[in-house]
């Protein structure tokens, strides 16, 4: 069955992976909104030159001239992000960095978040129900499982994530987490889970009030 992931006592699958984790190939493509709003982030930041002289000379060119909107091979996303992760930014800056970037998407590929947000007696399981029509805007491959922890806890997995190994990506993602469910709540908190943190898959817990 679709996310027959196995749970810890309390508990309980609230969104299951799209087919059984097993059978969840890598992302081939990424969107580039996500590259455009951190180049952009990266730039207001003064880090643009920086991370310009970092990229691999054989995708610089393609890089620098993308616009948001497109479908992109996974070798050029991972180009940018490994330029970014060279810069080594401190972790609070690539949480800002993240919560940027899921303001500039949302007219893109956080569509969804945004509106949702609009309507009345939304909470954060509201978003949380749609994470994964969230990824397949934002990859070709991989996917998201939610588990329910308590009433206003839960655990997001992300599976077949090929950039999940750079501190960058797993610290933006972070923020991007927190920039999109704190629409529909009073104050959000997500931390990693190391453990379920691998060189393609993300593991983050979630709480709020």
């Amino acid at each position: 069955m679709p996310g027959d992931a196995p749970t810890e006592p309390g508990e309980e699958i609230f969104l299951p992976f799209p087919v059984p984790r097993e059978s969840l190939t890598d992302g081939t493509h990424f969107r580039s909104t996500w590259l455009t709003a951190s180049q952009a982030a990266l730039r207001e930041r003064g880090h643009g030159d920086r991370y310009a002289a970092l990229l691999a000379p054989e995708h610089k060119e393609k890089i620098l001239s993308i616009v948001a909107g497109l479908w992109l091979p996974m070798d050029v996303a991972r180009a940018h992000y490994t330029a970014c992760d060279k810069l080594d930014l401190p972790t609070n800056e690539l949480v800002d960095i993240g919560m940027g970037a899921a303001r500039r998407a949302n007219a893109t590929v956080l569509s969804i978040a945004f509106r949702l947000a609009r309507n009345a007696g939304v909470n954060p399981w509201t978003i949380l129900a749609q994470i994964q029509r969230i990824w397949d805007r934002t990859s070709k491959g991989g996917g998201v499982a939610v588990w329910k922890l308590g009433p206003k806890e839960a655990r997001v997995e992300v599976v077949g994530y090929p950039l999940a190994y750079l501190r960058y990506n797993r610290t933006t993602f972070r923020g991007i987490v927190l920039a999109v469910v704190e629409l529909f709540c009073k104050k959000m908190y997500v931390h990693e889970i190391p453990k379920l943190c691998t060189r393609r898959t993300l593991g983050f817990r979630l709480s709020w009030a």
